[in-house]
């Protein structure tokens, strides 16, 4: 997620940027808008993820103006970028829907935003988005699955992502 910017190198210094997310968990075919909140970004590079493997999950719907769906792992619809550097704020809003099938226990969005074109930061991370207990994704809903979800919750809460 590192934007081809010759003779560049990321911020080093905390991100001046954060994830506003419209729900707290995911459900099959129901859209989470994502919003980047902050001053005023030229570019960026945004994709649902999980802890268990670092492909893009999930895919974006209609990109808002400026920006335009990307193709990573294979698929067309997997990560929105910047389509020009016409600025980008808060308002712009992203919509991402879960995998239709296999579904992990969590998600993350990740981006790469760009203030200008030397001045960009990496690995940006929003909070959880957990799955919803009575979502199937395809298979059986996990909502019997106590301790996994208990432990796991853990787990986040001990490496900060809560």
């Amino acid at each position: 997620m590192l934007p081809l910017h010759m003779g560049t190198q990321p911020q080093t210094s905390p991100a001046p940027y954060e994830f506003l997310v419209s729900a707290p968990s995911f459900s099959n075919g129901q859209p989470i808008d994502v919003q980047i909140t902050g001053s005023e970004y030229r570019g960026v590079l945004l994709e649902a993820r999980t802890f268990a493997s670092p492909a893009a999950l999930g895919f974006w719907q209609t990109p808002p103006n400026n920006t335009q769906l990307l193709a990573c792992f294979g698929r067309p619809d997997s990560a929105v970028t910047h389509s020009n550097t016409n600025l980008k704020t808060k308002e712009t809003m992203y919509t991402w829907f879960p995998p239709n099938k296999d579904c992990p226990k969590v998600v993350f969005f990740v981006a790469t935003v760009a203030q200008s074109y030397d001045i960009y930061w990496t690995n940006v991370k929003s909070k959880v988005v957990w799955r919803n207990k009575e979502a199937t994704c395809g298979g059986r809903s996990f909502a019997s699955n106590v301790n996994g979800i208990v432990v796991f919750s853990l787990l986040l809460s001990l490496l900060g992502y809560n």
